[in-house]
This record gives C-alpha cells, sequence and structure tokens, in this order.
C-alpha cells in the first residue's frame, strides 16, 4: 500500500511540474515572440502613448543597457523623434527631434554622441549600423 502511494504522488507530482512547465512555456511566448523583460516595460508604455508615431513606432535595446526609440508620424509640428535613453524612462542621454524651431539635436551626455550619431545614419539597419560589437534588439509594441 505504501508503495502505491508514493507511485501515486510521485506520478501527481510529474504531472504537476509537467503542467507548471508547458503554462510557462505557453505564456511566455506569444506568435513566437519572448516575453518581454520588465525594466523594458516603461519604454513599451511609453512608446504606445506617442502622440505623433503612425509612419514608425519602433524601440531597440542595445547591449541590455540602452534603450532607442523612434518615432515619426505626419504631425504639422514634431514629425520626428529618436531619443537614446540609459535603463530608465527618465535617463534621457540623446535627442533629435522636430520642433516649431526646426531640428533639434542634443547629447545631454556627450560620451553618446558618435553612437547616437551612427544609429541616426543607419535607421533602416537592423542593427542601426552598430554592427557585431553591440547587440540590438528590437523590442515588440
Amino acid at each position: 500500500m505504501k508503495n502505491m502511494r508514493s507511485e501515486i504522488w510521485i506520478t501527481r507530482s510529474t504531472f504537476v511540474v509537467i503542467s507548471v512547465a508547458l503554462l510557462t512555456s505557453v505564456t511566455s511566448c506569444q506568435a513566437g515572440q519572448p516575453t518581454l523583460a520588465p525594466e523594458w516595460m516603461p519604454f513599451v508604455e511609453m512608446a504606445r502613448q506617442a502622440g505623433c508615431a503612425d509612419i514608425r513606432n519602433r524601440l531597440f535595446v542595445i547591449d541590455q543597457t540602452l534603450v532607442f526609440a523612434d518615432q515619426s508620424g505626419n504631425c504639422a509640428d514634431a514629425s520626428y523623434s529618436q531619443t537614446l535613453f540609459g535603463k530608465t524612462v527618465g535617463q534621457v542621454l540623446c535627442v533629435n527631434h522636430d520642433s516649431i524651431a526646426g531640428p533639434m539635436k542634443n547629447c545631454m551626455d556627450p560620451s553618446y554622441a558618435a553612437l547616437f550619431d551612427t544609429i541616426l545614419t543607419h535607421l533602416d539597419e537592423p542593427d542601426l549600423g552598430l554592427g557585431s560589437s553591440h547587440t540590438v534588439q528590437q523590442l515588440t509594441l
């Protein structure tokens, strides 16, 4: 009787482990997309709420430490904006945007100016022109 109970317990616990594993794998992949890391969610929410982004609205994680936001739209003013962030939405490193006064570009941290210029020059490339020395991952909005 004891052996039968242990076998039933093992069978039930194996079932639970397999069920949890399957549930985790199903919820962590949506249409082939990996689960978004929690630290990137504020950026995704910011991009989803962007005002003028009907042409382009993209986010890229660079080297798991920087986020690049690229937005453009059909607006009379502020029709495009590119921003390089640190790890948080509040840590703006560089901006390039349209304004009523014309184009504006500024790097609050000059050490990121060359990287930002490279990205701006290569917006249409999947790696943003950064090459194999950097990891670039586009986030799904």
